[in-house]
């Protein structure tokens, strides 16, 4: 596929009116930049948008980008350090999933140019070449420049003794060793970019001015001589305490600096002494001194500041975007404005949840699932998700992996996010999804004439219930899978505390995260060994570096979501999506309320995911999870196909014949409704498709009218 012609981002999801909104572009020539707010679901159909009036529009000039993308630590030696030496070693502890994942990769680079590099998963230094490095497997690698030029390989976890050691003549000549000594990658010292980059996990880096012996090389793999021992030049121990800067690479050296991690390296990951007797880096910091280092991580992909200004001042919450354009095309970035804390609010809420947007992000799993396994539904990829395949300057979503095989644990907000645009149809259900699914809800609401703010549940993170507490009704996105501890203690205290929460998606409150940065913001993630998954973590890598918590499933953690919202995640699937049947506690007149004016049954026969209102992900009561005894089933989905399947974390043991929506009962989804003792209210729906139905017949349809009266009766009892 063709570069996009347009490509940009903003520095943040979410600003308060008046805030600085930092705009960065990467396209060739000038660049036409407006403002505007969104309310249409549809990117044709822009009939509800209106253009904003702004004294920073105008005509900016750009330029083609490069990106920041893959990490790797730079660093000095220590002041005492030579500035040359006839003499030296340097290397590292290594371990990969795949060392020959690229072709040249680079685990120390010193001042001067001379690098330790894997070359087709071989350790090389010039022309010596050392023997394959064996994957999934610890090694010691020290390259040595004295007479002779020398790569010592002693493989740690078998300790078969020194498994390489390659040799060739040198001509005399000093080692530079003053300047930056990169590990992981070759640094340019441009704008944080770098080259062959290592894929893979390193422990104590070090660079000494004599060249170790076989013997000592050997010593060092067996702990009888440690790295700080050494006579070294540089040197870094990688564990990471709780609460520390991770970007910050401890100095071992006498007299040296402390080096930087750039571009977001996975820490608190096991090292080569893990011993699996603890399961949490802050309770064993030894046996967690590596770094995972990526050619494909992103932290922030550092692109130019085109456009640098503040908001206007009386924009109203809600979801706006910022158009860049030239005779190429364009692109349209969503960001949401927030209420500041004393500004007067309505009376509604609406939670978008941008760190599911983000585990999501520039997700490619149409390129290695076969779907037409997954859907009877048609498949179309949009170009602007084949545009970004292969393409690293995208960065990854959280169900991709690395070259070496390992997880994708963090997702940044700063870099282009082509499936968060409005309009945005993902290719499984040919509809919209996270972001752009969450526009129909917007667009409802302008129709049916109920005025709300907007706020994403990282304002909920970082502002809790307090913030909440002026509105009478909360209403959750499609998709609020992503979910930190934080936000789950604020929902629960609103709702405990008088408050109205609607959700109204699917597979809500499932998966543990953390915030591993504000600016820019970067969710973290770490998938354990439990739920529906592209990945795994690997064994001892289930504890957050954001939070010194347990990652995985929040089932797993006590706090599932049916104890939030009565209902939790049962099923996914992409067959049709189904309606909702009432069931026989619906006839009770106390719900003629919920019911008023919607005359159809089924409920939902209709709908822009998969032609229903209970599709993609759904969820359902469980009393043994923590549905409350109170919770009243309001109406079930029925006849889901084979193409429905329960979730995995669901199922304690495979047996023949366990089918799927054709043989099992449970893969359905819950409407359901109960109060609080102090006066709240809860109301779920259970699938991720029912904002998709809020539309049809221009919302005049019983999933809308029954959307409204909820919503309309908790403001109601709430007012005055």
């Amino acid at each position: 596929m063709p570069p996009l012609p347009v490509r940009a981002y903003t520095d943040s999801l979410s600003y308060e009116r008046g805030q600085v909104i930092q705009v960065q572009v990467s396209a060739e020539g000038p660049v036409d930049i407006s403002l505007v707010r969104l309310v249409n679901a549809a990117a044709d159909d822009t009939s509800l948008d209106s253009a904003i009036p702004w004294i920073n529009a105008g005509t900016y000039d750009a330029s083609v980008q490069e990106t920041r993308v893959g990490s790797y630590l730079v660093g000095e030696p220590s002041a005492a350090a030579p500035d040359q030496s006839p003499t030296v070693s340097f290397g590292a502890f290594v371990w990969s999933g795949d060392f020959a994942a690229a072709r040249t990769q680079t685990l120390v680079a010193l001042p001067g140019g001379i690098a330790l590099r894997v070359l087709d998963g071989r350790p090389a230094l010039g022309p010596v070449i050392g023997p394959r490095l064996a994957d999934h497997e610890w090694h010691l690698v020290v390259a040595s420049l004295g007479e002779d030029a020398a790569i010592t390989v002693v493989p740690v976890d078998s300790l078969r003794g020194v498994a390489g050691h390659e040799t060739a003549p040198r001509r005399p000549a000093g080692v530079q060793l003053t300047g930056p000594i990169a590990v992981g990658a070759v640094a340019s010292g441009a704008h944080g970019l770098a080259d062959d980059h290592f894929t893979g996990k390193i422990e104590d880096p070090f660079v000494t001015a004599s060249v170790l012996t076989r013997a000592e090389v050997a010593a060092i793999a067996r702990g009888e001589i440690r790295i700080g021992d050494l006579p070294l030049v540089a040197g870094w121990d990688l564990s990471y305490r709780r609460g520390a800067d991770p970007s910050v690479a401890t100095a071992v050296a006498g007299g040296q600096p402390d080096g930087v991690l750039v571009n977001g390296p996975t820490r608190g990951v096991t090292g080569r002494l893990f011993t699996g007797r603890h399961l949490a880096f802050p309770d064993a910091p030894a046996e967690y001194a590596a770094v995972h280092f990526h050619s494909t991580d992103l932290f922030d992909a550092g692109w130019e500041t085109v456009l640098s200004a503040p908001l206007p001042d009386e924009l109203a919450s809600g979801v706006y975007g910022v158009v860049v354009r030239n005779e190429a095309g364009s692109d349209t970035v969503p960001f949401i404005v927030v209420p500041r804390p004393d500004d007067a609010r309505n009376k509604v809420l609406v939670v978008l949840p941008t760190f599911t947007y983000l585990a999501y992000a520039n997700e490619a799993l149409f390129t290695g699932l076969d779907a037409g396994a997954m859907t009877d539904q048609d498949v179309t990829v949009e170009a602007v998700d084949q545009a970004h395949v292969g393409d690293s300057s995208f960065g990854l979503s959280m169900y991709d992996t690395h070259p070496d095989g390992s997880g994708v644990t963090t997702s940044s907000a700063r870099r282009q996010i082509v499936n968060m645009r409005r309009g945005y149809r993902m290719w499984l259900v040919d509809a919209g999804r996270s972001f752009s699914s969450d526009m129909y809800l917007i667009e409802w609401l302008a129709r049916r004439g109920i005025e709300a703010d907007v706020v994403t549940d990282y304002e909920i993170h970082s502002r809790g219930a307090e913030y909440l507490a002026p509105y009478a009704a909360v209403l959750s996105g499609s998709h609020p899978e992503y979910t930190s501890e934080e936000m789950l203690d604020a929902l629960t205290a609103y709702r405990d505390n008088g408050g109205g929460l609607l959700y109204l998606g699917g597979n809500g409150w499932y998966w543990v995260t953390g915030v591993a940065s504000a600016e820019p913001l970067v969710v973290e993630i770490r998938r354990g060994q439990a739920g529906i998954r592209c990945w795994e973590s690997l064994p001892g890598e289930v504890t957050l570096t954001s939070t010194g918590r347990p990652g995985g499933l929040w089932r797993h953690r006590g706090r599932p979501p049916q104890a939030l919202c009565g209902v939790g995640f049962a099923a996914q699937g992409w067959g049709r999506s189904e309606p909702y049947s009432r069931s026989e506690a619906a006839a009770d007149p106390e719900w003629a309320w919920v019911f008023e004016g919607v005359d159809e049954d089924p409920i939902g026969a209709y709908g822009e995911v998969m032609g229903g209102a209970a599709g993609d992900e759904i969820d359902r009561v469980d009393r043994a999870l923590g549905t409350p005894p109170q919770a009243v089933i309001l109406a079930s989905s029925r006849g889901h196909s084979n193409f429905y399947q329960r979730a995995i974390e669901e199922i304690p043991m495979n047996l023949p014949e366990h089918g799927g929506g054709e043989q099992d009962p449970e893969v359905h989804a819950d409407i359901v409704y109960f109060r609080t003792p102090g006066g709240g209210e809860v109301f779920s729906t259970g699938s991720i498709a029912w904002s998709g139905a809020l539309l049809h017949n221009k919302t005049d349809n019983g999933v809308s009218r029954m959307t409204e009266n909820i919503v309309r009766a908790f403001v109601a009892r709430r007012s005055g």
